[in-house]
Parts: structure tokens; sequence; C-alpha cells
């Protein structure tokens, strides 16, 4: 089995020194590519998923955007194992995992025998997404808190509660109308609309406490009529998962495989991620078992 890295080229570079020891030690025929360019890590990864002469362990090294990149180039390639390690300032797809601390996904040596686990993806229109698809209040929520977090030492939360604050400044909510494994659900105005594949986003938040990465279902959080002067109180329960507990009157959770979104013919901004891209009308689904995972072997 060949192993290769992919790094982020915009690491911090004593994140990236500390770990080419490490990747020394741990293999010294290891094949390590650097990124240089917006979605260079997805055409490498797309790269090496059409090696079908040997089994690939490849390390994602960076944050979620990067590990956006790598399983949009990997998709539904069962020849590659796709290991994390965290090197960026959002890592809330490795929070799904309360086993481990982040440490652990870091630590070369865990990777010497590691754990096999299927992941389910989730598929929105031809786009893949491996922790969250979001609407609503938090995809502005996340664009402002991405321009913070590159003009702030903060990482986490900071950058969120940040964002927040500025996007009181736009509306909150918007309208259309879902499908939810073939039932049609009545038309609502949505403050926060998420499909969660893993449970945290946006650097801590819990969405979908209870989402599971190898169920073969998305778990689907939709939040109604969150008003500005209640966002910061909501959000404190959305932190910690109590959300449903403390707004039932405004939050619906449940299980699907497959939703429709009618937008109303409207381009609708989703947070995929962490990555930020419009839809029209998009189809959203799971896809079970479709990659696997090398997780850090701690005992």
């Amino acid at each position: 089995m060949k192993n290769v890295f992919i790094i982020h080229g915009l690491a911090k570079k004593k994140a990236i020194v500390d770990l080419m020891k490490q990747i020394e030690r741990f293999d010294p025929n290891v094949r390590v590519y650097p990124t240089r360019y917006l979605n260079h890590a997805q055409e490498i990864a797309f790269q090496l998923s059409q090696n079908r002469q040997e089994r690939i362990h490849l390390f994602a090294c960076g944050g979620d955007g990067l590990l956006h990149e790598v399983v949009n180039g990997i998709r539904t390639s069962k020849n590659i194992l796709l290991s994390v390690v965290p090197l960026g300032t959002g890592n809330d797809w490795i929070k799904s995992f309360p086993a481990y601390k982040k440490q652990d996904f870091q630590k070369l040596s865990n990777y010497k025998a590691p754990f096999i686990q299927v992941c389910d993806l989730m598929k929105i229109e031809q786009e893949y997404a491996i922790n969250t698809i979001s609407f609503g209040f938090d995809v502005r929520v996340a664009q402002y808190a991405n321009q913070y977090t590159k003009k702030l030492i903060h990482t986490g939360i900071v950058p969120y509660y940040l964002g927040m604050l500025r996007s009181l400044f736009n509306p909150m909510g918007f309208e259309c109308q879902l499908t939810c494994d073939g039932m049609k659900l009545p038309n609502a105005n949505y403050s926060f609309l998420v499909f969660g594949n893993g449970r945290f986003y946006g650097g801590g938040y819990q969405p979908c406490p209870e989402a599971k990465l190898d169920d073969g279902k998305m778990d689907l959080c939709m939040i109604e009529g969150v008003k500005k002067s209640q966002i910061f109180l909501f959000s404190k329960s959305y932190e910690r998962g109590e959300h449903q507990e403390k707004f039932p009157e405004r939050v619906t959770m449940g299980k699907v495989k497959r939703v429709q979104i009618d937008t109303k013919g409207r381009f609708l901004e989703a947070n995929l991620d962490g990555e930020v891209k419009a839809f029209q009308d998009p189809n959203i689904e799971i896809v079970p078992n479709a990659i696997l995972l090398a997780l850090p072997n701690i005992e």
C-alpha cells in the first residue's frame, strides 16, 4: 500500500515542518503533494483515485476545506483509505469522533495499524460533502467568519460570533418548500436548514447532535422563525446541541435519504463543509458507504 500526503500549502510553516519530520519517520518512500491553488487537492485526489493497481492510504493534511476538496476528488473510490491530519483553523469534522483528541489525528504513528470504517457522503447535484450542507442565516455567518479567520489570530468559535453579529444586519430567513423522501412539506420560511452527516460545524455548533457518519441517512435540522433578538440566546443552545429541547416550537429534526428543495427558481447559497456555493432547486441525497476511513489506532 502506498502512503500519500496532500498538505495545504497555506498551513502554518511550523505545523508543516513538524509534520514533515513525522513523515520522514513514518515512511521514507512516501509521496507528498503541497497544494498550490484552489481545488488543487481535488485534482490530486482524483488522479490518485484512478490508480487501480494498488491501494493508497491518503492523508488529507489541513482543515475542513481541504478535506472537502479531497472528498470531491476521490468521491466513491474504494481503492483509497482516507485519513485526516488536522492543520487548519477549521477542523469540525474530526469532532464527530469523541473518542479521539485532535492530537491523536496528528500523530502519524497512530496510523501504522489504523481502524478502518466506512463513511457515508452527502451529494448535492454533482458535489459531495462529508460533514454538513446548510442554508440560511449560518451561510452568511460562515462567509463573514472566513473573512475574520484570515484577518485575526483567533480560531474556533470567535470568528463565528463576529460573523453572527455582522449577519444580523441582513434578513434572517428564506422561503422554500422541501420534499423529503417523497413527502412534500408545506412552504416555510427557514432561518436555518442543515443536513448533517457529521455532528459539528461553524467552529463547534451542533445542528445535528445525533448524526452518524455510517447510518445511511442524513440528519435534517429545520429551524423556523428565529428572531434577531433571540439569535444569541439561541446560539448557546445550538452550540450545545440542545436547540430542539429549548426551542421546540422553532426546531424540527428528522432523518432522510433524499430531499428536493424548491427554491422557486431562485439561487440559494449553501455552506458545504465550510465552502459557500449557490444552487437552484437542488436535490440532496445520502450516498451510503461511499468511502473508507483509516482512523488512528490509540489502543
